[in-house]
């Protein structure tokens, strides 16, 4: 295949392509062969070179060819063509590509792989161009930042001319990679790098918006929800502050990708699971089997004092129907119940005898028990089952006979 990589000076083309080839032929165990590039050395005019230092090269058993015998190494092996375009310059239409370039149509049948690096692919021949097809790629790479030490990455499945231009990357695959600072001492880079580090306008945007918006949706939240909230928010900050304090905790300021992580919910299509919601659902109530009924067209099933089924297995189902259960709590929670409310003694039974009437069979006990108007209606036992219910609960009833 042939994987092309394109970019500007410094963009570290030739930096990732060696990292990348280096763990490939560790996992495949395939031979690595490295173009010599012409001469630039004044005092040795005749004298092509490699900017890959020998020892490394001698480490990984990394072979020195020149491109146009590329035919004569071994089945598998692996190309680096670093600045391909002395290797593969661009000619007239008219010309007909060499004979060692013409047959790179054959490299497949081989097992041979190619990563080509140059500055722009307009600067490659327009024949080997076209060979680069999927599953190869054509990546253009911009520093991001101008000398920082990460790259955003343009992929595309085939070779795209205007990839320096803005507004190419809307139908290419991009990700963000840093640079692999071990393999700096490989190879021979520039001399000096004159590069300036600026932080791009989208990374202020970001982090403007990770500070920004919570404090506005606190403020906006406070608003909504009164003088009472705010001061229980307030007092909450505060003794989270104190404990914080105490503990020597620092709060750390979400990345950009972590905030966005916080909002993926945890069960998909459920937003409430995300993470960011997490301080605003802590349960306040506990589902309890409410209700447990055993019919011999439906088996036994428990449902939850919001009517919902309650999942339990036959063998527990049938002991709740059998003898119930002691709670220890109160399931819908103090502050739903509220706190410090007086008990009222037992009612007798002449005062306990307020009924509704329910469908044919079925007698419900109010008991001073409020019921909404939409409350579901229990199952109806057959066979004169008596369903077990838990005491005081809006499910409670009895059957009657007919």
């Amino acid at each position: 295949m042939f994987y092309l990589r394109t970019g500007g000076n410094g963009s570290g083309k030739t930096l990732l392509t060696l990292k990348d080839v280096r763990a490939l032929q560790l996992e495949s165990g395939r031979p690595v062969c490295i173009n010599i590039r012409p001469a630039n050395d004044p005092k040795k005019p005749n004298e092509p070179y490699c900017n890959i230092k020998p020892e490394k090269l001698e480490e990984f058993g990394w072979k020195k060819v020149r491109f146009e015998d590329w035919e004569a190494q071994e089945d598998g092996t692996i190309f680096l063509i670093d600045e391909c375009h002395y290797d593969l310059p661009g000619r007239p239409a008219s010309q007909r590509p060499p004979s060692h370039i013409q047959r790179l149509t054959e490299h497949r049948s081989r097992g041979f792989d190619f990563f080509l690096l140059t500055q722009h692919p307009k600067n490659v021949d327009s024949f080997v161009r076209n060979l680069v097809q999927a599953p190869g790629w054509h990546q253009h790479i911009k520093r991001l930042g101008g000398a920082m030490p990460v790259a955003n990455f343009h992929q595309w499945d085939a070779v795209e001319l205007e990839c320096h231009k803005f507004g190419s990357a809307k139908n290419a695959d991009t990700k963000t990679r840093p640079y692999p600072s071990d393999v700096y001492k490989w190879y021979d880079s520039a001399t000096i790098h004159t590069g300036k580090k600026r932080i791009p306008w989208r990374v202020w945007f970001i982090l403007a918006a990770v500070v920004l918006i919570p404090i506005l949706f606190m403020r906006g939240f406070s608003r909504v929800g009164g003088d009472e909230p705010s001061k229980k928010s307030g007092a909450k900050a505060d003794s989270a502050q104190r404990g914080s304090a105490a503990g020597g905790a620092v709060v750390q300021v979400k990345t950009p990708s972590e905030y966005i992580a916080s909002y993926q919910p945890r069960i998909p299509g459920l937003m409430h699971t995300a993470p960011a919601y997490d301080g605003l659902t802590t349960p306040k109530r506990v589902p309890v089997p409410a209700a447990c009924v055993e019919m011999a067209s439906k088996g036994c099933k428990c449902y939850t004092q919001d009517a919902t089924p309650y999942p339990v297995d036959l063998m527990m189902c049938r002991q709740l129907v059998a003898h119930g259960a002691f709670l220890a709590f109160q399931p819908e929670g103090e502050d739903r119940l509220g706190v410090g409310r007086q008990i009222q003694s037992p009612k007798t039974p002449e005062s306990a005898q307020m009924v509704a009437s329910a469908s044919p069979g079925l007698v419900l006990i109010g008991g001073g028990i409020p019921t909404a108007p939409s409350a579901p209606v229990a199952p109806i036992a057959e066979g004169g089952a008596t369903p077990r219910v838990q005491p005081g609960s809006k499910w409670s009833f009895t059957t009657q006979p007919q």
